[in-house]
């Protein structure tokens, strides 16, 4: 027996790499009393305390083989079946414990994965070891088995507690806001600006400014602009939890992954594979681009994400709605992307940018589409051009030809048929400037339920209206596509069927 290899088990049960004097703290022994047993904490504290702590392995060996003993045991009380399962398991253990004590002596040092600390040490927090999802989550890890975990369910009070602690914990929910504001797919192509409840630009579009030299004050340079309001508008976040259909994915997302709760609290997990995930999805595809905010007229129904704010697309039919009234520059050109050859799909987009405002022309601008239109584009320019004619790759790049203009596709305008430009810095995205809330801001028990409550700011949109160029087809409807925002992506149990993806020029 090898005392390292005994150490090393139970650092792994403890989640750490190392012993601080060889003094347990109290938390600590607690965590091997539930891995282990009081016997094995016991000749553990000897072995370390001891000068050669070697005497002691085999009389620790011997006391966690007693202590996997009894599951075994009761285990046998069931049908034949259960019973060579249980032996098996109980063997298992056995194997489990000496493959370990055969294995390199070294202890391995810990894995990094992106929730991390200073100088690459994983950020961990103490969770609460006494609770019925980590006492299973222990022993799913310490032995691959799931039978310890049978009939567990997470600790409701125990969750709502270190939702608290993780969450003000080393700036945890700095690090939300920002992944929230910087985690959606369209994000890049936005300039954050701080705003409270509106944001205006205060930056002008300038002509000429250099003259001939003369001594005299003979000022040049004149400002013009049309800056548009855009809303910053106040979300919330109301999720019921059923911790009952949780603890399994959770248990198998730290086996797949190869973490400890401590450095996979379940409320970390939570938040990242179950909320954090579907916030994102709201924002990119119903919201910065289809949304169209209303007024809820019964703050006591849930609302759907698109009507909380007006997203890019609901401002250019707006704008486009104004006629001349609007400065946005809006093309003549229209095209129906259903039936158009592939030859009037290059012609349009060479016409958009030869219709550049001189100022702009020469600016590398991006032209934002839809996923189909940018896929209709590609297929067009290999159909016209064959292989490898005047582009790079097999299929182009994704630049007009004679152009400093390129095609960028949005996944918030899915099924838009919108074509529309702008210089870097036009498009903004809003956040408070006043405050930092915590996404998540309370967590509640009811019943059986974990409750979680949360708030964020977002607002999208463009700052001068000149600066932007678009084509928007007549009777065209953002939203007329979504789906109903209570359908799973398997398209199951909506509460009304979808709306019908009518609108003009649709895709």
């Amino acid at each position: 027996m090898n005392w390292n290899k005994i150490k090393t088990l139970v650092l792994t049960a403890l989640g750490i790499t190392s012993i601080a004097e060889n003094k347990l703290t109290a938390e600590q022994e607690e965590t091997i009393k539930l891995a282990y047993g009081e016997n094995v904490l016991a000749k553990f504290k000897e072995g370390l305390a001891a000068e050669n702590p070697q005497d002691h392995a085999k009389a620790i060996h011997e006391a966690m083989k007693a202590f996997f003993a009894p599951e075994a045991e009761e285990a046998t009380n069931g049908i034949a079946a259960q019973l060579e399962a249980s032996i098996a398991e109980n063997k298992r253990k056995d194997s489990l414990i000496e493959a370990l004590m055969a294995s390199a002596e070294e202890i391995p040092n810990p894995e990094t994965n992106e929730f991390q600390g200073k100088a690459g040490v994983p950020k961990v927090m103490s969770v609460l070891r006494k609770a019925g999802h980590y006492a299973a989550a222990f022993g799913f890890l310490a032995t691959g088995s799931m039978i310890s975990a049978q009939g567990k369910t997470m600790d409701v009070d125990a969750v709502r507690q270190e939702f608290g602690t993780y969450l003000s914990m080393n700036g945890n929910n700095l690090e939300i806001v920002r992944q929230l504001f910087n985690g959606f797919t369209s994000s890049k192509y936005f300039k954050s600006v701080p705003a409270v409840t509106e944001h205006r630009a205060v930056q002008a579009q300038i002509n000429s400014v250099v003259q001939q030299f003369t001594p005299k004050w003979t000022p040049k340079g004149n400002t013009k602009f049309t800056p548009l309001v855009i809303k910053n508008r106040r979300h919330k976040i109301n999720v019921p939890i059923i911790p009952a259909e949780v603890l399994d994915s959770y248990l198998f997302h730290l086996y797949d992954e190869r973490l400890s709760p401590d450095q996979m609290p379940i409320t970390k997990y939570i938040w990242e594979q179950l909320i954090y995930p579907q916030i994102l999805d709201d924002i990119e595809l119903r919201m910065i681009f289809k949304g169209k905010y209303v007024e809820n007229a019964d703050p006591n129904t849930p609302t759907d994400p698109e009507d909380s704010m007006d997203g890019i697309e609901t401002i250019l039919v707006s704008q486009k709605a104004l006629g001349a009234a609007s400065k946005v520059n809006f093309t003549d050109a229209t095209i129906n992307w259903d039936t158009a050859t592939a030859e009037q799909i290059l012609a349009f987009f060479e016409s958009f940018v030869d219709k550049l405002t001189p100022l702009y022309k020469n600016k590398k601008m991006n032209i934002y589409v839809s996923p189909e239109v940018y896929r209709k584009y590609q297929r067009s320019y290999k159909k016209v051009w064959g292989q490898n004619s005047g582009q790079d790759g097999d299929f182009g790049t994704a630049k007009i030809d004679y152009s400093v203009n390129t095609l960028v596709a949005l996944d918030g305008m899915s099924g838009s048929p919108i074509v529309f430009s702008t210089p870097d810095g036009n498009m903004v995205k809003l956040r408070h400037k006043n405050e930092v809330p915590n996404v998540i801001n309370d967590v509640q028990k009811h019943d059986y339920e974990v409750r979680l409550f949360g708030e964020f700011w977002l607002g999208v949109g463009f700052q001068i209206a000149e600066a932007v160029f678009a084509y928007v087809p007549a009777g065209y409807d953002p939203q007329a596509g979504l789906r109903p925002s209570n359908q799973f992506p398997d398209g199951s149990a909506p509460v009304e069927e979808p709306a019908s993806a009518g609108g003009a020029g649709g895709i």
